[in-house]
């Protein structure tokens, strides 16, 4: 059953379709890099073992649901991950930083911010203490009309801090949006400088926001 099969993209809406799942967890794939769910996941239980047989070489994986024991299989079976997007709630900040010390090839993540998800000060703040030294993306997407902001002085911090990381990384950050009114934290004027001074001078690499409703047909950040 494609044995060589090296990227596995599914779409189950509703959760139809996901039954399909409880013959293929079993199944291992031993050169599968991509694995992404753009819809629905199937039951953590059942993506655990898949993810079990098949974590060791994945070096992409997307999921669109919360669970903290599938992060933390993660962790355990993807120590090769490259780019990981998941969702963690805000009392899982210790579960992101297992992650983070344990895939130590990641170089970007895309997390949840906002409301019950991840504050995006205690984010910024993991992710300059315990990201891997190849990191370089940081993609924060807020699903609800959340109203936070990262104050200059702690932002300042965080690229103070990422500064003297070694080896120093350009870092990339991407803001997505499910609202055009939610505050984050380039919406404060003195952290659009902050940011522009950084960007002159190469910390950053680029820095983007983008809005994305829900029903716009790309809305899946997966996709």
């Amino acid at each position: 059953m494609f044995i060589n099969l090296q990227e596995l993209i599914l779409s189950f809406d509703f959760k139809d379709g996901l039954d399909d799942f409880v013959q293929l967890q079993y199944v291992t794939f031993p050169y599968l890099k991509v694995l992404k769910f753009l819809d629905e996941c199937p039951k953590a239980e059942m993506l655990m073992k898949f993810l079990e047989l098949n974590g060791k070489n994945l070096k992409e994986l997307y999921v669109g649901n919360n669970n903290n024991s599938l992060n933390l299989s993660i962790s355990r079976f993807c120590p090769n991950l490259e780019k990981l997007s998941t969702v963690f709630m805000d009392s899982e900040i210790e579960t992101l930083k297992i992650i983070l010390n344990n895939c130590k090839h990641l170089k970007g993540i895309n997390v949840w911010c906002g409301d019950e998800y991840l504050n995006e000060k205690k984010l910024l703040q993991i992710i300059a203490k315990y990201s891997p030294k190849n990191f370089r993306e940081l993609e924060m997407y807020y699903i609800y009309d959340v109203q936070l902001e990262v104050l200059p002085e702690e932002l300042e911090e965080f690229f103070t801090n990422w500064k003297n990381r070694q080896p120093q990384q350009s870092l990339s950050i991407i803001i997505i949006k499910n609202y055009d009114d939610c505050i984050s934290l380039e919406v404060n004027r003195d952290n659009m400088k902050i940011i522009e001074k950084y960007l002159e001078i190469g910390l950053v690499k680029k820095f983007k926001t983008k809005i994305m409703h829900c029903y716009d047909d790309d809305y899946n950040f997966n996709k």
